[in-house]
């Protein structure tokens, strides 16, 4: 409504010029004064015509760039996929467009970059849940932040791992649901031969995606371990004090006994982070089928 009162305003304001200039020029030049003042009259509207859609075009844009902005963050926060990890930036908002009811029709990224969480099922879902919990707490540790662990393993092998879990789950989630339905009705001996070598496969194909799961809670809890004796080592900071008091009660034997301890732990802390970075190279980047 205001923008409309003030084009409302500038057109009044240019025909008021118009009419102005075009009194000033009958002044000095007569009637052909008057006549150059009417031409000035449409070009004036013209260009007034032009600016107005000029900005209206680029209020629409600003518009539409807020309007998706706030979009895909409503899709990140409500929406539980796993995506691949080589995807490009331009590619990632696609798979996040595709979740914009008023953009599906216009993205369309293939379902093989993505894992839909909520489509697995529960057990799978629950050992996806143990794997992101493992890779946040390598995230948000303090050797993490402090740049003491491996950045390969961390920025390049986790995202990679979880995606191919994720990628193994849904495809397990698939055979099973195959598998229930095969199941459905009468079961005769034929049918067994057929399926348990299937459910046998299924089972080991569990296995060893449990197995990489706890591979990374391992590795997460080498991380955790890291972290713990580097805040001891932080604490070593503190002794300064309590060597100040063993001191003044002149207690020798607390003195040296307070020193070797500190040493150790400084040698604990350097054993925790190389154990952590060789935890954390023992995860292997297996293609997922």
């Amino acid at each position: 409504m205001a923008k409309v009162r003030a084009y409302a305003f500038l057109s009044v304001a240019i025909c008021a010029a118009v009419l102005l200039a075009g009194l000033v020029l009958y002044g000095t030049a007569g009637l052909s004064g008057i006549l150059f003042a009417l031409l000035l009259v449409p070009v004036g509207l013209c260009a007034f015509v032009v600016a107005h859609d000029v900005f209206r075009r680029r209020d629409l844009v600003t518009a539409e760039r807020h309007l998706l902005a706030h979009e895909r963050d409503h899709v990140r926060r409500t929406v539980d996929f796993v995506a691949d990890p080589d995807l490009t930036e331009q590619e990632r908002l696609a798979v996040i467009d595709s979740f914009i009811p008023r953009l599906r029709g216009s993205s369309r990224p293939s379902r093989d970059r993505f894992v839909l969480v909520p489509e697995l099922s529960p057990p799978a879902r629950a050992l996806l849940e143990r794997a992101r919990t493992a890779v946040m707490s390598v995230y948000t540790s303090q050797v993490m932040q402090k740049r003491l662990l491996d950045g390969l393993a961390n920025e390049v092998l986790l995202p990679r791992q979880i995606w191919e879990i994720a990628l193994l789950l849904r495809v397990q989630t698939h055979l099973q649901q195959e598998q229930a339905r095969a199941m459905r009705g009468v079961v005769t001996a034929e049918l067994m031969a057929v399926l348990e070598p299937q459910q046998e496969a299924l089972r080991r194909s569990v296995a060893g995606v449990t197995a990489r799961v706890e591979g990374l809670e391992g590795y997460a809890r080498r991380v955790q371990e890291a972290d713990a004796a580097l805040r001891a080592q932080e604490a070593l900071g503190n002794n300064e004090k309590y060597r100040a008091l063993l001191a003044h009660t002149d207690d020798t034997d607390g003195l040296r006994d307070l020193e070797t301890r500190g040493e150790a732990l400084r040698e604990t802390l350097a054993r925790s982070v190389r154990e952590a970075i060789e935890a954390g190279q023992t995860l292997s980047l297996r293609p997922a089928h």
